[in-house]
């Protein structure tokens, strides 16, 4: 890699390569380079540099190819952080795509369709300052916000059902979003809720058997999803459950567990119905985190 970074974004190209953007130097400075994975050498070359730096952006692929990406944690520029920007198929720059609302893009972004939609998260308000170089966060929101590809227009929808932080969010195969879990005053939400393109409006999807954070959120052939793993009773007590939720009755049920207790992993389909898990396994609070995986079939 040409040049080290970490807190930068990752997408796949249509072509199949991949994108690093942003991120932090070794000097702990925001970057506006971006690198380009190439298949064929299987190495990283230089890539359009981002009109603005940025240090943990958001950044998702488009049904027609293009990235977006938005978004710029602890910045003396604040609005950095609400500037989007877009890189067609193709181009060799970056071009502007409009501006958010807010600073803090901490709910999940997810594409339905030609939209972008970020979902709650964080807001501007006066809960948010800087001292001594200690970041206080900002309360939380249940707002809205669409992005239109057509436009470059950011706009706001109908608000969450309940304020939630750091959720996880799903694009389903019929278009609409899916929303579980996240944290409101310091407490784990069991709830979920599902936006429809159609109404522009959330409304609630069933509540979990178990709270639980550091989930894997994961899109089911069928319209179905599954929360898989996580933690439930503090940093160590990972749980290998699965839930599956059913989207004609908008309910929960046990699913086929994982093969080991996990938190922070991550699944990648295989196949229409086996998924690789990747990622922690801690058997004990005293025992190192081992990296392990499986393949997981969620069955009927």
């Amino acid at each position: 890699m040409p040049s080290p970074r970490h807190d930068h974004a990752a997408v796949t190209l249509a072509d199949g390569r991949a994108l690093l953007i942003g991120g932090r130097s070794h000097q702990i400075l925001e970057m506006n380079s971006t690198l380009l994975w190439e298949p064929g050498t299987q190495d990283f070359r230089e890539g359009p540099p981002l009109i603005e730096a940025r240090a943990r952006p958001v950044a998702v692929t488009l049904p027609d190819g293009s990235v977006l990406v938005l978004g710029s944690e602890y910045d003396d520029d604040l609005e950095r952080g609400t500037r989007a920007e877009l890189l067609r198929p193709g181009a060799t720059a970056w071009e502007p795509a409009g501006q958010t609302a807010r600073i803090f893009h901490t709910g999940p972004v997810c594409v339905s369709g030609s939209q972008v939609v970020i979902a709650g998260g964080r807001d501007n308000g006066a809960g948010f300052a800087i001292v001594e170089g200690v970041h206080y966060a900002p309360p939380l929101s249940q707002t809205t916000e669409l992005w239109e590809h057509e436009r470059r227009l950011w706009r706001t929808s109908g608000p969450l059902t309940e304020s939630r932080d750091d959720a996880q969010g799903i694009t389903l195969s019929d278009g609409r979003i899916l929303v579980v879990g996240g944290w409101d005053q310091g407490r784990v939400l069991p709830t979920s809720e599902v936006w429809d393109p159609a109404t522009g409006s959330w409304s609630p999807a069933g509540t979990l058997a178990s709270a639980r954070s550091s989930f894997a959120l994961t899109a089911l052939p069928g319209g179905r999803a599954a929360v898989s793993g996580g933690l439930v009773e503090g940093p160590f007590a990972a749980t290998a459950a699965v839930e599956i939720w059913e989207p004609q009755q908008r309910t929960w049920s046990l699913g086929k567990p994982l093969a080991v207790p996990r938190a922070g992993h991550r699944l990648v389909a295989v196949d229409a119905e086996t998924f690789l898990v990747v990622g922690n396994h801690t058997p004990s609070p005293d025992a190192p985190p081992e990296t392990s995986w499986e393949l997981w079939r969620p069955g009927t």
